[in-house]
């Protein structure tokens, strides 16, 4: 499947699509979603591919919770 798009509005596509992804995940986990996982997405249209999309949750090990004490 060929493309017409400038280099400029595909930049500008992808870093929405970033964005919205990211807003998605996160939403989803605020809400309670179980986000870690793997979907197949199957496209309605015959020339458009088919996606596999995989999410894992990614804890980096230096990120600990310290909370702060408040004295009465």
């Amino acid at each position: 499947m060929e493309s017409n798009h400038s280099p400029h509005s595909t930049r500008d596509a992808t870093a929405a699509f970033e964005h919205e992804l990211q807003d998605l995940v996160l939403t989803a986990f605020g809400h309670g979603a179980a986000v870690e996982g793997t979907w197949e997405i199957v496209s309605p249209a015959a020339d458009a591919p088919n996606w596999g999309v995989t999410i894992e949750k990614d804890t980096p090990d230096d990120r600990r919770f310290e909370p702060t004490v408040l004295e009465e």
